[in-house]
């Protein structure tokens, strides 16, 4: 009755065009749709899904006929037919026992085949979707063989309308299929070992330690929720405790979380809901995993891409993916609303001292100053930012939710100019209600250190923030500050084992090919064929899951071996290294307490740098200007292109001049004073001046990670235009030579106060700084020295430097146990994902059985159980085959 309300509402508001067709809309959504999914699912029965052909069907009634005569399509051939059709054998019940599609829902004057459109839809899963492409290529085939067509642009139009409403048709059928499956019991013992539905696959898990190693603790204790032996991967041993681990017999961290918190029901769940178990069975198909004291059951990412735009445009007719994805625009409102009410400032404090209270709440394990750098290095973290223009588009992009198998769980549609939180917390709202209230997230994300501030500074989604843990993208982490890389990185927290939280990039790759069809296109189309690509997408991931497990087995016996051998040739016990690692982190996160000390040094540093860039533009205007003078006979354009950057340069060198007048002002009578101290003493001159290449070389080497990404990006794709393609080559090109100079520049700089030491001109007890290595520089390990603090550019004395500072073996050493640990947790993951694969295919061939056994009297409905029954059944041979390559060690 609302969705009959709404159609009114929407007709006496529109025009005579738009009245049309939201009528035409009502009738196929609410009457053709459902009367034809009987008789569709009858068909693909009686013809074996198109490999035989339908018998005839005759039907005799005593209505009143009326003649209605319409032309038949085929891939090859058109044929012209008279239908009777009355009040009981309407147009479209007729042509679907016939094979074919009408191409309007009362009195079509065209029908489209079955198979046609089946190939035109597949065809659209693996390609840009371009019915225009297709009703041109099939007029031309046609008119190839003297078929007479109309030349009024009907085809493209009468195509797309069948098209459009068959796939709406088969996603609804398939829903229907799901739904029936989801209502028959699932839920029984753990099956023997004989009724294991895919064999048993041996865990690469007792892999031998190396020396100075300690030897593995005891087995974890059996739970409740892990299967019994016989119904497991088997194993020669449990994993070894990790370093960084809590005794097995411990209690979880999550054994004292608060189980309130909104669920789908008013009974708290049990276990994930039927649709996170549809969306990923390796994440929620079985119980809840046993992972020692990991912080997370589950892991997840997110991310957002503004390259899935629409154009403003009128508003085509509603209708729905019956399965969709898609979180609703009312939840995306309600959580910015209660964003900017958490956001808002308290009434009856001042502005300062409701900032001071605000930032005393903050309680983060690295300070203020290091988060806000880490918000000026990303886009992503300035809301403010518009990353699409709204006088153009009225969808901007999308932001997604993937488990760690990159498989979506939600999407949302991102309608303002930038990249805002209340999305990703929409989103994180959803994924909780859907999960029981025990289980934990560990969710990867560019910006989550901004996200887990916002969520602990207002109170954003609270009674959710003990089940939850972040960490940045393993991508995006060289964008953050170093401080905040010890505590968010993927590779040095606890639990995240080597998830790299990169899946929202790969998903939008995957759609890259929808972009230019679906700026153009409606609201609701627009929505519905991502929806349509994600169902194609996740039934191909769903075959691979298997395969993704051995590759994953396979990489960890690979690096769990190197990270052994790091551990052996460093020869310090693990013990040690893990005090070090603790006493490192616990020195680089802490707030600096001589900051008004450093203040004076920071300020002259950053005085240097702006002096070191405004060389650098006057060098750049210098070499524009002379190439303009030998581009005289390339013409015009080549010259104003040339002079608009030479203005760029000067607008960029004024500003500059500008910001470096203010801050020498405000070094005040201290700070000039070190200034001049730093003229006049030839050893700290040269540290302040490598400090600040090392600063410099830093943030371009950046620079060149994202460049040289979007240059892997168009070999792989070719989707960039020729001119951004040799701009971003020509860019990386000189980015490279670039950072060569200055890392050579430093270097010189370190071999300068070497000498300086050894001639005794240098401060007592100084440390010289490391030298950096070209080649390992573009490698961009994110344990290079480079990203690390160096001993020479920190206090200017030091008696005696910590090991984790001062000793390589045991720098090493650090960095082999953290590769360790996450290999072993790693592998302690899979072995559960193998069990909650092996347990989501035992419920889900229970279920559609006992669906096949109470559909008796519909054979429709039984044949897409049998069809639904044999894709499982192929699925596990299929996984089968991929775990047999597992081999025990």
């Amino acid at each position: 009755m609302a969705a009959v309300n709404t159609v009114r509402a929407l007709v006496r508001n529109a025009g005579r065009h738009q009245r049309r067709r939201i009528s035409q809309w009502a009738r196929w959504s609410e009457s053709v749709i459902p009367a034809l999914m009987e008789p569709f699912m009858e068909y693909q029965r009686l013809t074996k899904s198109g490999r035989v052909s339908p018998p005839s069907i005759n039907k005799t009634c005593l209505c009143n006929k009326l003649h209605l005569r319409l032309t038949l399509a085929q891939w090859n051939n058109l044929e012209n037919t008279t239908l009777l059709v009355c009040g009981c054998q309407p147009a479209s019940i007729q042509l679907m026992s016939r094979g074919y599609f009408p191409c309007a829902p009362a009195r079509p004057s065209m029908a489209f085949h079955l198979d046609l459109l089946d190939f035109i839809s597949i065809h659209a899963h693996n390609a840009a979707p371009n019915t225009a492409a297709w009703a041109e290529t099939l007029e031309a085939f046609w008119k190839e063989r003297s078929y007479i067509l109309p030349s009024d642009d009907s085809l493209r139009r009468r195509l797309g309308a069948a098209l459009q409403w068959y796939q709406v048709l088969v996603c609804r059928v398939r829903t229907m299929v799901s739904e029936l499956s989801k209502t028959q019991p699932r839920r029984a013992p753990p099956p023997p070992a004989n009724a294991t539905p895919f064999i048993s696959t041996p865990s690469p898990t007792n892999m031998p330690l190396s020396a100075h190693v300690p030897p593995p603790t005891n087995a974890l204790p059996p739970t409740n929720s892990t299967p019994p032996a016989s119904a497991r991967p088997s194993t020669s041993a449990t994993p070894p405790q990790t370093s960084s681990q809590a005794p097995a017999h411990a209690p979880s961290p999550t054994d004292t979380l608060p189980t309130s918190g909104p669920t789908l029901g008013k009974k708290a769940l049990d276990r994930p809901s039927e649709y996170l178990r549809g969306c990923c069975p390796l994440c929620f198909g079985g119980a809840r995993p046993n992972l020692g004291d990991s912080e997370a059951d589950v892991h997840a990412c997110l991310d957002a891409t503004f390259g899935q735009k629409r154009r403003t445009s009128a508003l085509d007719p509603r209708f729905h993916h019956p399965s969709s994805r898609f979180l609703s625009a009312e939840a995306v409102r309600e959580m910015e609303e209660r964003v900017k009410q958490a956001r808002a400032p308290k009434p009856g404090n001042s502005k300062g001292k409701a900032k001071a209270t605000v930032s005393e709440a903050v309680d983060l394990a690295i300070s203020s100053a290091i988060l806000d750098d880490c918000e000026r290095s990303f886009l992503a973290a300035q809301e403010k930012v518009a990353k699409a223009s709204k006088n153009f588009y009225s969808d901007t992009g999308l932001m997604a939710l993937l488990c760690r198998h990159d498989r979506v769980l939600w999407l949302a549609n991102v309608t303002t100019p930038g990249e805002r939180q209340h999305y990703a917390f929409a989103l994180l709202l959803e994924l909780f209600r859907h999960l029981p209230p025990t289980w934990t997230v560990g969710l990867l994300y560019d910006i989550a250190c901004q996200l887990h501030r916002s969520m602990i500074k207002h109170g954003i989604l609270s009674e959710f923030l003990p089940r939850l843990s972040f960490a940045v993208s393993v991508f995006h982490a060289y964008g953050h500050q170093w401080p905040c890389q010890l505590v968010y990185h993927p590779r040095k927290r606890i639990g995240f084992g080597l998830t790299n939280g990169e899946g929202c990039e790969r998903f939008w790759s995957a759609l890259q090919a929808l972009i230019p069809s679906l700026r153009v296109s409606g609201f609701y189309r627009r929505l519905f064929v991502i929806d349509c690509r994600l169902d194609h997408l996740n039934t191909k991931s769903l075959v691979r899951l298997a395969l993704w497990i051995a590759r994953q087995y396979k990489a960890c016996r690979q690096r769990l071996s190197a990270a052994n051998a790091g551990l052996y040739n460093s020869g310090v016990p693990v013990s040690e290294l893990l005090l070090e690692w603790k006493a490192q982190v616990a020195t680089q996160t802490q707030k600096s307490p001589r900051q008004s000390k450093n203040l004076a040094d920071k300020a002259i540093a950053e005085v240097m740098l702006e002096r070191d860039m405004l060389d650098e533009i006057t060098a750049n205007i210098k070499a524009l200007e002379d190439q303009r003078a030998q581009v005289h006979e390339a013409g015009e354009e080549a010259r104003q292109q040339l002079d608009i950057q030479i203005e760029k340069f000067y607008i960029s060198s004024a500003q500059t001049k500008a910001r470096l007048k203010v801050m020498e002002k405000a070094l005040g009578v201290a700070g000039r004073q070190q200034l001049s101290d730093l003229k006049g003493n030839p050893y700290l001159r040269a540290r302040m001046n490598a400090h600040v290449l090392r600063t410099r070389i830093r943030a371009k080497v950046v620079e060149f990670k994202f460049e040289r990404t979007k240059l892997e990006r168009v070999y792989r794709h070719h989707l960039m235009q020729e001119k951004q393609h040799t701009q971003t080559k020509n860019s990386i090109h000189r980015r490279h030579n670039g950072i060569s100079a200055l890392i050579s520049k430093f270097n010189k700089l370190v071999d300068q106060m070497d000498s300086l030491r050894r001639g005794h001109r240098a401060p007592i007890n100084t440390v010289s700084p490391q030298k950096l290595d070209v080649r390992k520089i573009f490698r961009l390990d994110v344990d290079d020295e480079l990203w690390q603090e160096d001993p020479g550019l920190g206090d200017e004395t030091c008696d005696e430097l910590p090991r984790w500072l001062g000793d390589e073996k045991v720098r090493n050493g650090i960095v082999s146990m953290l590769e360790r640990d996450r290999c072993l947790e790693e592998i302690r993951r899979l072995d559960v994902e193998c069990l909650a694969m092996q347990s989501w295919l035992v419920d889900e061939l229970r279920s559609l059985e006992t669906a096949f056994s109470s559909t008796q009297d519909k054979p429709g409905m039984q044949y897409q159980l049998q069809r639904r029954l044999e894709t499982h059944h192929e699925i596990n041979a299929c996984w089968r085959r991929s775990l047999s390559h597992i081999k025990p060690d």
